[in-house]
């Protein structure tokens, strides 16, 4: 897939674009005094408007880290890595941005006026070739292919602490812009509260650490609507009524005045995505929030997000661990593994032609889905990712693998010829191929040099 955001984004009609969210070799690696934890290593997926995409894997394949890189919450020792880009392509956003953030605006076609994107490849700040951007031909490339693989201050064409970038229309006149992004790993200050929880929000794992015991639930909200609404009085705790009764809290009114404690754990996961829905965002990042529930208010609120998502368009992330939870509410899947997206497809694909080995495995593992009377299990466990991936990370598990497996890092391709909505980084792949020719595909496609080569091997 092609890192060119111009032609990865059309708009709609209703003024969205059908990408709204793009996440590009996206690096997160945690420093520590012993090792370098590549918690997220280089990937890539896209979120369109109105559409859940999941995520899946086992405890530690890097699904939690993933959603705190794009809201921003990635503490101390861990750190997003150059190279990585999360693109927030929401045109109402990119207007409000380039009006308040006026000095952070970038125009690119005024880039491509006086940078010819070809001939940067000859620059020695660039160590990447145009087939590591997907392209056959340095013709092919955009300034937009630079500033989102992190050359664009080593180049000079923006300054550090630009981050709204205008593809079509000028920064000069924001309510004239007709597409562009906002680059969520450049974002910082005002800027990053401006996004996080207002136009992106999240829903955690446990409602009960994700609420302050000692305020109100309905004081909870109300702050959220104050923050970013600039919501107050009256005003706001009549929202936090209707946004209570939105997600099917009974007898909101009174509700709204009682302590976490006294609500049931659905209702506390109802109020929490209350919170979470305050300030309407676009993207809706979901971390296992059924997890600490029952199976029967796990269904309630699964329909509930469903709900929420079709009245308001919400472009929705779904973390699990469940692959029974995922068939119900995926319109596609990614499958994580120590870091990395080792399979892509929509739902109905993957569950019924899955290609990884590792995807394989998730869905025998299912009750009802296994050969025979025993419930299959994978042997072993998740690999710490504590240095570059020279081979397959899943090998040391995986029923299939074979010598290569060991000493080649597979790459995500198509599973055959014109499946490209079906990836997977497996030396099984491409389909049709013998064993010999899979491998020097992957091998050439491994060989291309990466911006972030050594990337996580900084000063510390």
């Amino acid at each position: 897939m092609s890192m060119n955001a111009e032609t990865q984004t059309t708009q709609t009609n209703t003024g969205r674009s059908e990408t709204i969210l793009s996440v590009r070799n996206l690096q997160t690696a945690f420093f520590t005094d012993k090792e370098v934890i590549r918690a997220v290593d280089g990937i890539s997926y896209d979120i369109e408007t109105g559409e859940t995409v999941g995520i899946v894997g086992e405890s530690g394949s890097g699904k939690s880290v993933t959603a705190r890189s794009i809201m921003g919450l990635v503490d101390s020792p861990g750190r997003i890595l150059p190279g990585s880009s999360i693109r927030f392509h929401h045109l109402e956003t990119v207007r409000e941005f380039a009006q308040r953030f006026s000095g952070n605006a970038v125009d690119v076609n005024a880039l491509e006026q006086t940078h010819d994107p070809a001939e940067l490849f000859d620059r020695p700040e660039v160590d990447m070739t145009p087939a590591a951007f997907g392209y056959e031909s340095p013709e092919e490339a955009s300034i937009v292919d630079f500033l989102g693989s992190g050359y664009g201050e080593s180049l000079g064409l923006i300054d550090a602490d630009d981050f709204v970038f205008v593809t079509e229309g000028s920064p000069d006149d924001p309510s004239r812009i007709e597409s562009g992004f906002v680059e969520i790993t450049r974002l910082e200050g005002k800027a990053q509260r401006a996004m996080r929880g207002n136009k992106i929000a999240m829903v955690f794992q446990d409602p009960l650490t994700s609420l302050n015991p000692v305020y109100t639930v309905g004081n909870q909200i109300k702050e959220a609507l104050r923050l970013h609404q600039g919501m107050t009085g009256g005003e706001a705790t009549n929202e936090a009524v209707e946004l209570l009764e939105a997600v099917g809290i009974p007898d909101a009114r009174r509700r709204v005045r009682e302590y976490p404690h006294q609500f049931s754990g659905g209702m506390r996961q109802r109020a929490v995505i209350a919170m979470a829905l305050a300030c309407e965002p676009e993207v809706l990042i979901c971390d296992e929030p059924t997890t600490a529930l029952d199976v029967t208010i796990q269904a309630q609120i699964l329909e509930l997000l469903e709900d929420l998502q079709e009245e308001r368009d919400l472009a929705i992330m779904f973390i699990t661990h469940d692959m029974g939870v995922i068939a119900d509410v995926s319109d596609r899947v990614n499958v994580m593994y120590a870091g990395e997206i080792v399979e892509t497809a929509d739902v109905e694909t993957l569950f019924a032609s899955p290609k990884h080995p590792y995807t394989q495995g998730l869905l025998e593992s299912i009750p009802g889905r296994q050969v025979g009377e025993r419930l299959q299990t994978i042997e072993g466990n998740v690999p710490t990712p504590n240095e570059p991936a020279t081979y397959c990370r899943f090998a040391p598990r995986c029923p299939e693998a074979f010598d290569a497996c060991n000493e080649i890092h597979p790459v995500s391709i198509p599973v055959r010829e014109g499946a490209d909505d079906h990836t997977a980084a497996c030396l099984l792949y491409p389909e049709g191929k013998s064993e010999l020719e899979r491998i020097d595909h992957h091998t050439d496609q491994a060989a291309e040099p990466s911006s972030t080569e050594g990337g996580a091997n900084e000063d510390q």
